[in-house]
């Protein structure tokens, strides 16, 4: 699938074109609904050509989609207008395939699979953007969103080599759960992506000088939470606020 990424990116009327294109050839290549998606199905052209139904053309075909649609709702979320209800319900319709269709995806590829990593990413950052969603009338959060795309994320990043764009939605979502859920491991994570954020120049957007306050914040509010429980050295919760900011 390596050679769907590298396909140039497109735009307006020629996207449009070729989502309704990679629709219809998911729609072909499905077992019949009374199979279910989930059913086997395929199989293998005289030759030795992968046919209809195919899982590994099945699994091309999702990964082609998703991009695709992945592409659509960045260039939606870049201009959009949260004024036209029609734009963000098409944009919010585009979001949810995305994630329906990359899922699908996920779960059926092999764990050692090296597409993996960049599918799990993918799905992801879109769970966290529909979890946080900005734009007018949105439903609540839904904590599961939030849940899947800290998983996905931690799932398919590596520290060392994680982009600025992935280390950002890394440390936003894990702030985000553990603010929710007040996790410990979330918590010692967040300050892991959140230095490594630092590495960036611009930290993602948020600035140097915005990050450090941020992270200085989470590291008070770390330590108030364990004076609350009782995790006081035998000097109080001064000293321990301080070994955690530290």
């Amino acid at each position: 699938m390596k050679d769907i990424v590298g396909r140039p990116l497109l735009g307006g009327e020629e996207l449009d074109a070729a989502i309704d294109h990679a629709r219809a050839a998911l729609a072909a290549l499905l077992p019949a609904p009374d199979g279910g998606d989930g059913a086997p199905g395929g199989y293998r052209a005289p030759g030795g050509g992968y046919g209809i139904g195919d899982p590994k053309v099945v699994a091309e075909a999702r990964a082609l989609l998703g991009t695709l649609l992945d592409r659509r709702v960045a260039l939606a979320a870049a201009r959009m207008d949260g004024r036209d209800a029609c734009a963000v319900a098409r944009a919010r319709a585009d979001r949810n395939e995305a994630i329906a269709v990359t899922g699908a995806l996920l779960y059926w590829l092999p764990a050692d699979d090296a597409a993996c990593p960049e599918v799990a990413l993918t799905l992801g950052r879109l769970s966290y953007d529909r979890y946080t969603d900005p734009w007018p009338g949105a439903d609540l959060p839904d904590p599961d969103d939030l849940d899947a795309a800290c998983d996905l994320l931690l799932r398919g990043a590596r520290y060392d080599d994680a982009d600025e764009r992935t280390t950002l939605y890394l440390f936003l979502a894990l702030r985000d759960r553990q603010h929710l859920m007040a996790c410990p491991n979330d918590a010692r994570a967040v300050m892991t992506w959140g230095e490594r954020l630092l590495a960036f120049p611009d930290a993602g957007g948020l600035g140097g000088s915005g990050l450090h306050d941020l992270l200085e914040l989470e590291l008070l509010n770390r330590a108030d939470a364990l004076g609350r429980v009782g995790s006081c050295g035998p000097w109080g919760v001064r000293p321990l606020r301080l070994a955690a900011i530290l």
